[in-house]
């Protein structure tokens, strides 16, 4: 039963919960748009051990995360058990870099997704709409979904993500069938894996994973959150690990170890096209790239429903206005939360297209790279909650290696990719923009205005 204060309850189940995180990782485009990208700069044909590196250090961060889940039910996930371990003070910055973060990507995705859909149009149909008015009208559609039943778009992006993962599937499958000779497993061999630049490639694995933890914003409206929460998370991880690695390697056995990162360079956005063109056919291309187009718009509605939700329950919690922490009286969710960010996002995109940013060069560098440094700040926030919350504040019976060494280990390889990301901004970014260099520093003045602003709440409460 739903009211106008809270969210609808047991409405999720396993699967929808997948496919919300394996949407918002949105993998046809981590494999068209940041593959090819990670072969030539990273470590070449040595990648598919790197994302295989990538999940083993995000599996040691769930160690923590999804033990904490265990105690702590909440739609604000980062931001709530960042309070509850450090402080309603962290916890407030928690929720300025968590809006910052998602609202980023959102934003960054749905410039993307208006610049292929303009693409698209204009090849097949001669049609000149620019990408800003194409990219609102997918808001106004995320709008409207997000405010129906969740389990209705979990549905949606079930089917569109199962499309996306068939379309690339079907090219690893017909390159191995095709392929003359036995089978390469130079990949896996560290003198392969270890050469090129090993710090670039785990920067760019790690960011196709971005949107994993987001299973714990739906644990007011999951079934059995306390079971349904960490099988979700793992079964997302090893589903995204195994997409990127079967994948990456199978592209290897397309020009070799020696030669893939020397193609992938000469042309990256059609690198995945060209494979997909010789070994399936043009008209798979042409399906690839539809499907490109319903990728971005399923991760636009999984980060859509992300953000109402931690908009409410910020706000639920008197950081913001109450009001928005009101639920729709039939379907049960966040509601004004989603209108107030529906209405922001729309504001923004006829901002930028007013001021003709260019929707990749501009929009998706800056907005990519926000949000991997701000996801990555907040999950050292969230380890080290995770110690203190179970050293000072809980009784229980966790082994020390869930409720400290795990979360220690995690914050130290997260400090070191933070260290890499913002070596590499640039090229992490796309952009040779000297703007890129303010990044660490706005994400920072982001997250000392939620830390005063929890201050002066505390103080207007004391009066």
């Amino acid at each position: 039963m739903s009211n106008s204060s809270g969210l609808r309850k047991n409405t999720l189940g396993l699967s929808s919960l997948v496919f919300f995180v394996v949407a918002a990782a949105s993998p046809l485009t981590g494999v068209v748009g940041g593959l090819p990208v990670a072969i030539f700069t990273g470590n070449g044909g040595g990648i598919p051990v790197v994302y295989i590196i990538a999940c083993l250090i995000l599996m040691l961060f769930s160690v923590g995360y999804l033990t904490m889940s265990r105690y702590v039910t909440d739609a604000g996930a980062f931001y709530t058990y960042i309070s509850k371990g450090l402080g309603e003070s962290w916890g407030a910055s928690a929720s300025m870099l968590a809006l910052l973060a998602y609202f980023s990507v959102q934003t960054a995705i749905m410039a993307m997704l208006g610049f292929f859909s303009s693409l698209f149009l204009e090849q097949h149909l001669a049609a000149h709409i620019p990408w800003w008015a194409l990219s609102m009208l997918f808001a106004v559609i995320a709008w409207v979904l997000g405010i129906k039943r969740v389990e209705v778009g979990g549905k949606l992006l079930g089917v569109l993500m199962l499309a996306e993962v068939a379309i690339v599937l079907l090219t690893d499958v017909m390159i191995l069938l095709k392929k003359s000779g036995p089978l390469n497993f130079s990949s896996f061999e560290p003198s392969v894996f270890m050469h090129g630049n090993l710090g670039i490639a785990f920067v760019f694995s790690i960011a196709a994973f971005i949107g994993f933890e987001s299973t714990a914003i739906y644990a007011e409206e999951c079934r059995e959150p306390k079971k349904t929460i960490p099988r979700a998370t793992i079964c997302a991880l090893v589903i995204i690990t195994a997409f990127f690695c079967f994948t990456s390697w199978s592209f290897v056995q397309v020009y070799g170890f020696e030669q893939i990162a020397a193609i992938a360079s000469k042309d990256p956005g059609n690198f995945v096209f060209d494979i997909t063109r010789q070994y399936v056919g043009q008209w798979a291309v042409e399906t690839m790239s539809v499907l490109l187009i319903t990728s971005l718009f399923a991760a636009t509605l999984a980060f859509h429903n992300n953000i109402s939700r931690y908009i409410y329950s910020i706000s639920r919690d008197g950081l913001i206005w109450k009001e928005l922490s009101e639920t729709h009286p039939t379907n049960g969710t966040p509601h004004k939360a989603s209108h107030m960010h529906s209405v922001i996002l729309l504001l923004l995109l006829a901002g930028m297209g007013s001021t003709n940013m260019d929707p990749m060069v501009h929009i998706f560098a800056f907005g990519s790279a926000i949000a991997t440094l701000a996801i990555l700040m907040l999950q050292v926030g969230v380890s080290a909650a995770v110690i203190v919350f179970f050293r000072y504040r809980v009784e229980h019976d966790n082994s020390a290696w869930q409720v400290f060494w795990a979360p220690l280990l995690a914050i130290i390889f997260m400090l070191i990719t933070i260290v890499l990301v913002i070596d590499n901004l640039q090229l992490i970014s796309g952009s040779d923009s000297a703007l890129i260099k303010f990044i660490p520093w706005f994400i920072a003045a982001c997250a000392c205005a939620g830390y005063v602003m929890s201050g002066r709440r505390r103080s207007v409460r004391a009066e």
